[in-house]
């Protein structure tokens, strides 16, 4: 009994000098902050120096920058993950990382670093060469005062706007990253939409379309939901074709947007998904039609009326309404562009599906007389002298066109050919 009750004093005499040793130390050197700890097992295993744990040091100090956003070394985290990159010859990893140091450390000296590494990765890699014109000016972004939820956004934004497909990945992750980090921004509609769409350029098709049906239905007051309803309608078109919940969706837009600036794109749409995947020629037609009745201000109303002249060609022979179209076209949109062209066409159909050399011939002399300074103007007119000349026998009329052609066209090559033309027809009307 005496000696456990000496062992028992002996405990309570060790526990009372331990717990008052550890007091002590405590009050000497207080904990460390944890931010401080994880930072010290980051450089911990950077001093391993293999290049084995290089991607695991990468992740573990991407985490401290998510789990420490305000810590006072995160700038120079940052930049250790960058040059891990850089030193492993992982170029577009490492440009997109500086990239992000400058734009969210303004105030810091690794922002400094960054640039310059930058500038030799743009010297020294080829691949670079389609963006490094564009890259100096945001080298200095304005970013000096602002929050970093605005930091991260001009940065994905900027770095989006490059269109250089050899950061998608990396964009990606990043675009990820932001909408975890910030769920409530105002930026989040803008986020996910740019989000959808290097989905579709990286073939994810089904994870864009997740993107751009949950800004349609989360964000259903966003500026982006009647675009993100028209790539909606894209997908299922292609590449998941599912052609009917496509022109669902495109007859849905144009109901609930009759007057959005993209209504006439999702009408030209719709007359595409019937021409080339439903074989619905018919119906392809009025669609096309349609995109110029009701938007004939659009851009897309005269070739959609150009489709609806082939269709009746290629796939009906109705060659007068071709014809019909296409005069339609001049009628209706004569200082368009495209509307030399349209009278060409009737031209040809007159020409070579009806055999009908007279209009054929007063046609081609029509894009001359209506549209003289046009890209065809020589070519029609000199079409419509060969058809007197070897059709009509009008050889008198032919001799006036191709001289037209050499006194108006002079530089191009027809007037040369012009001038043979008349030195032969002026022959065989004198052995007549």
């Amino acid at each position: 009994m005496k000696n456990l009750a000496r062992i028992t004093c002996a405990m309570l005499l060790m526990a009372t000098v331990l717990g008052t040793t550890s007091r002590a130390q405590q009050t000497d050197n207080p904990p460390r902050k944890s931010n401080q700890k994880y930072s010290d097992f980051i450089a911990a295993l950077g001093g391993l120096e293999n290049s084995k744990f290089r991607d695991l040091i990468i992740e573990e100090a991407r985490h401290y920058l998510r789990r420490y956003q305000n810590a006072a070394d995160v700038d120079k985290v940052h930049l250790r993950i960058a040059n891990l990159h850089d030193e492993a010859g992982d170029r577009f990893d490492a440009f997109f990382t500086y990239m992000e140091i400058i734009y969210l450390y303004p105030k810091s000296e690794v922002t400094t670093v960054a640039r310059d590494r930058v500038r030799t990765l743009l010297v020294q890699e080829k691949k670079f060469y389609p963006i490094a014109s564009g890259i100096d000016k945001l080298l200095h972004p304005a970013t000096l005062d602002s929050t970093r939820e605005a930091s991260s956004f001009a940065f994905l934004r900027d770095m989006n706007a490059l269109r250089f497909e050899r950061i998608n990945k990396q964009l990606l992750d990043g675009m990820q990253l932001f909408l975890t980090t910030f769920p409530h921004s105002v930026h989040t509609d803008a986020i996910l939409f740019w989000r959808g769409e290097l989905l579709i350029s990286t073939r994810q098709p089904y994870a864009a379309l997740s993107a751009f049906l949950k800004l349609t239905y989360v964000h259903d007051k966003s500026l982006y939901v009647t675009a993100s309803k028209l790539k909606i309608a894209e997908l299922f078109t292609h590449p998941l074709k599912d052609h009917q919940r496509a022109m669902l969706a495109l007859e849905e837009f144009l109901l609930e947007y009759p007057e959005d600036p993209q209504a006439p794109t999702a009408q030209k749409q719709i007359a595409i998904i019937n021409e080339k995947y439903k074989k619905k020629y018919l119906e392809a037609i009025n669609a096309y039609t349609a995109v110029a009745q009701r938007y004939p201000k659009s851009v897309e109303a005269v070739p959609a009326m150009f489709d609806a002249a082939r269709l009746y060609e290629d796939k009906f022979k109705e060659y007068d309404q071709a014809i019909r179209m296409y005069t339609e076209i001049v009628r209706d949109f004569g200082t368009d562009m495209k509307a030399p062209y349209a009278l060409a066409e009737a031209a040809r159909i007159y020409e070579k599906k009806l055999k009908d050399f007279f209009n054929a011939a007063n046609v081609y002399h029509k894009v001359y007389g209506h549209y003289p300074e046009s890209g065809i103007a020589a070519q029609s007119l000199f079409a419509a002298a060969e058809l007197n000349e070897k059709k009509l026998r009008d050889f008198d009329k032919a001799i006036d066109y191709y001289r037209i052609v050499i006194d108006k066209y002079s530089d191009s090559k027809l007037a040369e050919k012009a001038g043979k033309r008349i030195s032969k027809l002026s022959k065989d009307v004198a052995r007549q």
